[in-house]
C-alpha cells in the first residue's frame, strides 16, 4: 500500500522511513504495536511497499490465529520463492532441512532437526544480504507458529555482520514480555512504535475515502468517542448510520461488533452488570458518583479484573467506549428510571437537565423551561453540541400550540450550526419556514440564507428586509448580511453601503453591540477596497467590545484588526494576536478557531517557516471541512504554501477545486483564486498559462473595485510572467498601478517588492547597473521588513544580473546564498532555479566558503557516512549535521549525497579547494 493512501499516520510514517533509510550493520527490528482494529497491519503494508520501492527484498508473512499450530508454515510464506534461488549456495543438510520444512521434500520418519533448520535460515539469509539489502517482514507476529518463529529467532541471533531488517507488528497487551523474535533482534537494536487512535480529522478523511461519504463534524466525533479513535471500529460504527442521524439517539452498534463486545461482559454478576449500566448512562462517572447512586465499590471489582473498567484517579472509565454503548443499548425501557435516579443525585445543572429530559416523554413543559436554561448555559460554555440536543429535548417537551416551540426550535438550529450539524439546523429552519412565525419569520430568514449560494441567500436577506415586523435592530443584522453577501455581486463599494447603513442604525439606537458587527464588517470589506478608514473602524471596533465584555464580540473585533494587520503585513503582532485569538476560541468555538489558524499560516509563511505554515493551513482546512462549510477560500492557503514548497500537484488540486467552489456558489472566478492559479503556473514553469490566469484577476478586481495591494500579493509573479513573455510595457503598468495604490496606503512591505520588481524590468532592458542598484535596494527594504522569500529573490535576481556584468565571484556568492535561503525555507521550484543558475557559472567554489564544521561534516558525509554515523563521529546532533549538510549543498551548488561524493575533491597538498567540474 502507498504511503500517501494511509491517513493521519505522518508520525508512524516518518518513524518507518528513517527504520528503512537508516544504516544498519546488522539485524535490527521495527515493531508496530497497537490494539485489535487500529491500523497496525495498513502501516506494516505501507512499510513492505515502501521497501520495495526502495530496492529492498521483502520476505513477508501474514500468519492468522487458526494457522499457529501447522509447523514451519511462516518459514513458507518467507523463504518459498527465494530457496531456488539460493539453494545450491547451501550445504547439502542445511538445505535439506529447509527443503523437508517447506514441504519440497519427503520427511524421513526422524523430524526436522531444530539446529539444521536454524543454521539453514541463517546461512540463507546470510546469503541473500549479501546480494541485496533484506527486509524480513511478519504481520501479527502473535501467531506466527512456534517452529518458525524458533528457527528465525535462532537465526538473528546470530547474523551480527549482515544488515537484514526486521519489520513486525503484534498486538498490544499491558504489561506483556518480548516475543521470542523480538528478544533475538535485542532491545538496543529494536524500536517500538505504538499506534494509537487516529484523530478526529484523520478518521474523517478515513471514512470519506472509504465509504465515500462526508459526515457532520459533531457526527464524526460521536464516532470517534464510541470508536476510541479504532478506524476498524469507526468503519463499522459508520456503516450501519443511515442517511438521516438523528443527534439525540446513541449510535447503534453494528452487528459486527456486538457479538465481539458482548463477548467481554457475558459472565459478569447481575449487580454488576447494572452498575454498569448505571455507569454507561451518566457516562464517565466518579466513584463518588456511584456511591451516591448506592453501588459499592467491590460491586465494580468483578469488571476491573475482566478489564471491562478501570478505574483512574477515582474515575470509571471503560476499557472501550463501545462496551458502555452495548450496556446503554440493553437498558432498554429501563433507561427512562435510570436517567431520573440520575437526575437526583447530579449537581451540574446541565448534567442534570440533560437527564430530566432523557427521563420524561413529551409533552413536559416544565422540564422544557429547565433545558432553555441548561441549553443557554451550555452555550455560554461553547458546549454547542450539548446546547443543541438540550435545546432540541426542550422543542420534543414542549406542547405543539405552546407559543415557545418556534423560538425554541430556532434556538436549536443556531446551536446545531454552531455544532456543525448544518443538515439539521437547515432541516429545521425549512420546516419552520413553512409555519405561521409572526414576527420571528425574519429571524428564521437570515438564518436560512447562512446555507444559500450568494443568490438565493441575497433574495432571503431581502425578504426578511421587507418584513415590516422586523425591528430596526433586526434590519441592522440584515444590511450587515447583505454587504457580505453582495460584495462578488453589487462590488465592494456597493457592499460598503449596506454596511455603512447597518452603522447609521446602530449610532440611532446606540446600540455598542451593533456598532462592533457593522464596524467589524466595514474593516474586512474596506480591507479588500483600499478604503483608508478600515484600520479607524477595525480600533472602534476592538474598543467598544472590550468595554462590553461578550466574548463572540471581542472575537469579531479582534478579528476586524487582525484584517488590518494582515494587509499592513504587521507579521509579529497578527501573530501575538491570532494566537491569542486561537486559544480563546479552539475550546469553545472550533470553527471559529480556524480563522486563526489559516490567518496563523499566512504569518508563518511570511516569516519563513513553510512547514508550520502547511500545518496550519491544512488543520484548518481540515476541521472547516468537517464542519460541512466548503467554501473556496478554506482551500487557498494550502495552494499557495504548497506552491511556494513546489509541492504543484498539491497546490494545483487546491487551487482548481477553489475555482470550481468559486463558480458554484459565487458565480464568478474569484481575484484572489486566479491569483493564485497563475502563481501556481508559474511555478510550473509556464509563464503563458499564468499570464492568462494573472490577466483575469485584473480584470474582475477593476470590476470589483478591489484596490488594496496589499491583498494582491501575486503582483510581481505577474511581472514575471509578462517578462518572461517579452511584454515589459506591460510589466510597466502592473507596477505602477501596484505602486500607486501602495503609496496611496503606505503599504511600505508592498514598495520593497515594487522596487524588485523594477529591477527584474530594468535587467529585461539590459540595463544592469540600474537593475543591480535596484535590486540591492530592494534587498534591504526586504531584509528591513523581515521578509525571508522576497529577500532570497532580491538576491536571486541580484545574482543573475552581476552574472550578465561578467562578476562570476560575486555571482556566485549572491546565487549561492540565495539559494541557501531557498533550501531553509524548502522553496523547491526555486533551489531547482538557483541551481541551475549556479551551473550556468562554472569555475570553482573555496573552501573558504565553507565554515570548518562544515568541511568535517562533507568530507565524512563524501566517504558514504550517515548522518547518524556522523554524528557519533563529531559528536554533534544529527539536527546540526542535517544543518550544516544544507548548507554544503547550497554554498556547493549540489542536491544530493551522491553528487557530494562524486564532486568532492579535497587536495591535502594543496590550500585546500572543492574543485566543481564546470
Amino acid at each position: 500500500m502507498p504511503q500517501g493512501d494511509v491517513v493521519g499516520r505522518e508520525r508512524e510514517l516518518g518513524e518507518v522511513s528513517a527504520f528503512l533509510d537508516g544504516h544498519v550493520a546488522g539485524p535490527a527490528g521495527l515493531s508496530l504495536v497497537g490494539e485489535p482494529g487500529i491500523g497496525k497491519s495498513t502501516l506494516w503494508g505501507a512499510a513492505v511497499a515502501g521497501a520495495r520501492d526502495r530496492g529492498l527484498l521483502v520476505l513477508s508473512s501474514l500468519p492468522t490465529e487458526a494457522e499457529r499450530s501447522f509447523d514451519h508454515i511462516g518459514l513458507g510464506d518467507l523463504f518459498d520463492d527465494v530457496l531456488d534461488e539460493v539453494a545450491p549456495a547451501l550445504a547439502a543438510p542445511r538445505r535439506r532441512a529447509l527443503e523437508v520444512a517447506l514441504l519440497r521434500e519427503e520427511a524421513a520418519d526422524d523430524p526436522v532437526d531444530r539446529r539444521a533448520l536454524g543454521v539453514a535460515v541463517h546461512d540463507l539469509l546470510s546469503v541473500l544480504a549479501q546480494r541485496r539489502p533484506i527486509l524480513l517482514a511478519v504481520d501479527d507476529h502473535q501467531w506466527l507458529d512456534p517452529s518458525s518463529s524458533s528457527a528465525l529467532s535462532f537465526a538473528l541471533r546470530r547474523l551480527a555482520g549482515s544488515p537484514v531488517r526486521v519489520l513486525l507488528s503484534r498486538r498490544h497487551v499491558d504489561k506483556a514480555e518480548p516475543t521470542e523474535l523480538e528478544r533475538a533482534i535485542g532491545e538496543e537494536h529494536l524500536q517500538h512504535v505504538f499506534v494509537g487512535p487516529l484523530t478526529s480529522g484523520a478518521l474523517h478523511r478515513l471514512l470519506s475515502d472509504r465509504l465515500e461519504r462526508t459526515y457532520a463534524r459533531q457526527t464524526t466525533l460521536r464516532i470517534h468517542e464510541r470508536a476510541g479513535g479504532n478506524p476498524f471500529f469507526a468503519l463499522e460504527l459508520a456503516r450501519a448510520l443511515g442517511a438521516d442521524i438523528d443527534p439525540l439517539r446513541p449510535l447503534p452498534v453494528p452487528d459486527t461488533l456486538d457479538g465481539l463486545l458482548s463477548a467481554r461482559l457475558d459472565g459478569l454478576p447481575a449487580a454488576t452488570r447494572d452498575a454498569l449500566a448505571l455507569a454507561s448512562a451518566i457516562g464517565t462517572p466518579s466513584l463518588a458518583l456511584m456511591e451516591r447512586a448506592g453501588v459499592a465499590l467491590e460491586t465494580l471489582s468483578p469488571a476491573v479484573a475482566s478489564h471491562v473498567v478501570e478505574l483512574d484517579d477515582g474515575t470509571v472509565r471503560f476499557g472501550h467506549p463501545l462496551l458502555s454503548s452495548v450496556l446503554y443499548r440493553d437498558l432498554g425501557e429501563r433507561r427512562w428510571s435510570v436517567h431520573r435516579r440520575i437526575a437526583e443525585i447530579v449537581e451540574d445543572p446541565i448534567t442534570r437537565a440533560r437527564h430530566l429530559a432523557l427521563s420524561a416523554a413529551p409533552p413536559e413543559p416544565r422540564i422544557a423551561t429547565v433545558l432553555d436554561d441548561a441549553a443557554a448555559l451550555a452555550m455560554e460554555r461553547g458546549l454547542s453540541a450539548v446546547g443543541a440536543e438540550l435545546a432540541e429535548h426542550a422543542v420534543r417537551l414542549t406542547p405543539a400550540e405552546a407559543v415557545e416551540r418556534h423560538p425554541r426550535a430556532l434556538t436549536a438550529a443556531r446551536a446545531h450550526r454552531s455544532a456543525g450539524e448544518w443538515t439539521r439546523a437547515r432541516n429545521i429552519l425549512t420546516d419552520l419556514l413553512a409555519e405561521d412565525l409572526g414576527p420571528l419569520r425574519a429571524e428564521v430568514l437570515i438564518e436560512l440564507a447562512e446555507f444559500e449560494g450568494l443568490e438565493r441567500g441575497a433574495a432571503l436577506l431581502a425578504e426578511a428586509l421587507e418584513d415590516e415586523r422586523a425591528g430596526p435592530a433586526l434590519r441592522a443584522r440584515i444590511q450587515c448580511r447583505l454587504a457580505w453577501t453582495t460584495r462578488f455581486t453589487k462590488g465592494y463599494e456597493r457592499a460598503l453601503e449596506h454596511a455603512r447603513t447597518a452603522l447609521h442604525i446602530a449610532d440611532d439606537l446606540d446600540d455598542d453591540a451593533l456598532r462592533v458587527e457593522a464596524l467589524a464588517i466595514l474593516t474586512f470589506l474596506g480591507c479588500a477596497a483600499g478604503d483608508p478608514a478600515a484600520p479607524g473602524h477595525a480600533w472602534r471596533a476592538r474598543r467598544l467590545a472590550s468595554g462590553l465584555g461578550d466574548e463572540h464580540l471581542l472575537v469579531e473585533a479582534r478579528r476586524a484588526v487582525s484584517n488590518v494587520l494582515e494587509v499592513r503585513r504587521r507579521v509579529e503582532e497578527l501573530r501575538a494576536l491570532n494566537e491569542n485569538l486561537y486559544e480563546r476560541c479552539h475550546e469553545r468555538d472550533e470553527l471559529a478557531a480556524t480563522d486563526a489558524l489559516f490567518a496563523l499560516a499566512y504569518v508563518d509563511l511570511w516569516s519563513g517557516r513553510w512547514q508550520l505554515a502547511a500545518e496550519h493551513a491544512q488543520r484548518a482546512h481540515e476541521i472547516t471541512v468537517q464542519y460541512g462549510l466548503e467554501v473556496p477560500w478554506i482551500h487557498l492557503p494550502v495552494a499557495v504554501i504548497a506552491a511556494h514548497r513546489g509541492r504543484l500537484a498539491l497546490a494545483r488540486a487546491h487551487s482548481e477545486r477553489s475555482l470550481q467552489l468559486a463558480e458554484e456558489q459565487f458565480g464568478l472566478h474569484t481575484p484572489v483564486h486566479l491569483g493564485t492559479l497563475g502563481f501556481v503556473a508559474l511555478q510550473a514553469g509556464d509563464p503563458g498559462a499564468a499570464l492568462g490566469w494573472f490577466d483575469e484577476a485584473e480584470a474582475i478586481l477593476t470590476r470589483l473595485e478591489w484596490h488594496e495591494p496589499g491583498r494582491r500579493w501575486w503582483v510581481p509573479d505577474h511581472v514575471e510572467a509578462l517578462l518572461a513573455l517579452d511584454r515589459r510595457d506591460e510589466a510597466v503598468r502592473v507596477v505602477d498601478a501596484w505602486e500607486a495604490d501602495a503609496r496611496r496606503l503606505r503599504r511600505d512591505w508592498v514598495l520593497a517588492h515594487v522596487t524588485r520588481c523594477r529591477g527584474l524590468i530594468a535587467a529585461s532592458r539590459g540595463h544592469v547597473e540600474e537593475a543591480a542598484s535596484l535590486l540591492e535596494a530592494a534587498l534591504d527594504q526586504h531584509e528591513r521588513d523581515a521578509d525571508p522569500f522576497g529577500a532570497a529573490r532580491a538576491l536571486f535576481g541580484l545574482g543573475v544580473v552581476r552574472r550578465r556584468q561578467r562578476r562570476k565571484r560575486d555571482a556566485r556568492d549572491a546565487i549561492g546564498a540565495a539559494l541557501a535561503r531557498f533550501q531553509e525555507l524548502d522553496a523547491a521550484a526555486w533551489v531547482e532555479r538557483a541551481r541551475g543558475e549556479l551551473g550556468q557559472i562554472g569555475g570553482r567554489t573555496r573552501t573558504e566558503g565553507l565554515t570548518p564544521a562544515e568541511r568535517r561534516v562533507a568530507a565524512l558525509v563524501a566517504e558514504g557516512r550517515t548522518n547518524r554515523e556522523v554524528a557519533a563521529a563529531l559528536m554533534l546532533g544529527e539536527r546540526t549535521v542535517e544543518s550544516h549538510l544544507s548548507h554544503v549543498y547550497a554554498k556547493l551548488g549540489i542536491r544530493s549525497r551522491a553528487e557530494l561524493a562524486r564532486r568532492f575533491r579535497l587536495d591535502e597538498q594543496s590550500s585546500g579547494e572543492l574543485r566543481i567540474p564546470s
